[in-house]
C-alpha cells in the first residue's frame, strides 16, 4: 500500500457527535494523502459501530479499540504506534480543523526543512457562540515553552513521525499539561514553527475537560516542573513554582487557610506583571467562596 503523507490521530471516548464533527473536518481537507487512525477508548455509547461503518466506507479510516479506559495520551500512544504517514497530526474530539489545515501546516514545514513540528492559531468558539481568536508565535525557544504554553494544544500540532517515535511520544504520567511537555521534546530535537492563520476550531461545551479539573492541572504543573527542572535557570523555576502554587489556590475543595497560604507562595515567586493577575485571579474567587461559606453557615 503507498504509504500517506499524513497520519491524523484522534482519540475519542463516549463523544459521538462531536466526533462526528471532528472526523468531517479531517475528511473535507483540501489536502487528500492522509490516513486516519481513530482510537476508540473504551466507549459505552454508539461510537464502536459508527466507526465499524466508517471504516467500512472509507479506507483511510482505521479504527483502534481500547478494551478499558488509557486516558488521552495512551490512546494517542497507541494510534501513534499503527501510523505509517511522515507526518503526525493530532485532532482531539471535541476539536474541528478548517479545510486548509493540513495543507497549510506541510507548506511551512516543506519550507523551513530543519523544523520537526508545527502549531497554528486557533479560534476559540464558547457555547454563548463568542469567538476569539488566539495567536501562535512563529518561532519560539526552549525557555519560552518551559516557561508557559505559547503553541496551543495537541489540535494544532504536526510533527515529525520519526523526532515523535524517538523522542518517546506522549508521556502518560501527565494528568494535564501532556501537550506542554510533548512541544518541549520535540523542541529540544529542532525548531517548532507556527502558521499565523487560525486552521482550528476549539470548543468550549458543558462536557468534562482537563482545563476545568483544578486538581489535575495542579498535577501536571508539579510533574511538569519535576521532569524539566533541570532545563531551567534559578528564576524560571521559581515562576514555574509560582504558577503551581496559583494553581493550588484555586483548588475549591481545599480549605480557605490553605488556598490562602498558596496564593501568597504564588504571588512571593511571581515575576512582578504576573504577581497582580494572581492575587486578583485567586483573591476574587476566596473572597467569593467565603462569603458563600458565610451565608450557608
Amino acid at each position: 500500500m503507498q504509504m500517506p503523507l499524513v497520519s491524523v490521530v484522534i482519540p475519542t471516548r463516549d463523544r459521538l457527535p462531536l466526533l462526528r464533527r471532528a472526523l468531517a473536518s479531517v475528511l473535507c481537507q483540501s489536502e487528500q494523502n492522509f490516513e486516519i487512525i481513530v482510537v476508540d477508548d473504551a466507549s459505552s455509547d454508539g461510537t464502536p459501530e459508527y466507526l465499524a461503518e466508517l471504516a467500512a466506507d472509507d479506507s483511510r479510516v482505521s479504527v483502534v479499540r481500547n478494551p478499558s479506559p488509557r486516558g488521552g495520551a495512551g490512546a494517542r500512544n497507541e494510534g501513534i504506534a499503527k501510523s505509517r504517514g511522515q507526518w503526525i497530526a493530532f485532532l482531539d474530539d471535541d476539536d474541528e480543523w478548517l479545510p486548509v489545515k493540513l495543507e497549510k501546516q506541510l507548506h511551512a514545514l516543506q519550507t523551513t526543512v530543519a523544523a520537526v513540528a508545527c502549531s497554528c492559531a486557533y479560534t476559540l468558539l464558547r457555547e454563548s457562540g463568542v469567538a476569539a481568536r488566539r495567536a501562535v508565535p512563529g518561532a519560539v525557544t526552549l525557555h519560552e515553552l518551559l516557561l508557559e504554553n505559547p503553541l496551543g494544544g495537541a489540535s494544532m500540532c504536526v510533527c515529525s513521525s520519526t523526532v515523535l517515535r524517538e523522542i518517546g511520544a506522549f508521556d502518560a504520567g501527565f494528568a494535564s499539561g501532556q501537550d506542554l511537555d510533548l512541544w518541549v521534546r520535540l523542541r529540544q530535537r529542532g525548531p517548532i514553527i507556527g502558521c499565523a492563520e487560525a486552521l482550528v476550531l476549539h470548543r468550549y461545551h458543558g462536557g468534562s475537560r482537563i482545563t476545568t479539573n483544578m486538581r489535575s492541572q495542579y498535577l501536571g504543573a508539579r510533574y511538569f516542573y519535576f521532569k524539566h527542572r533541570g532545563l531551567m535557570d534559578d528564576r524560571l523555576r521559581r515562576q514555574r513554582i509560582a504558577l503551581t502554587c496559583f494553581i493550588m489556590s484555586q483548588q475549591p475543595t481545599r480549605p480557605l487557610r490553605f488556598r490562602g497560604r498558596y496564593l501568597w507562595l504564588s504571588v512571593r515567586n511571581a515575576v512582578r506583571q504576573r504577581r497582580v493577575a494572581y492575587a486578583v485571579s485567586s483573591g476574587t474567587r476566596l473572597i467569593r467562596d467565603a462569603l458563600r461559606g458565610l451565608v450557608s453557615a
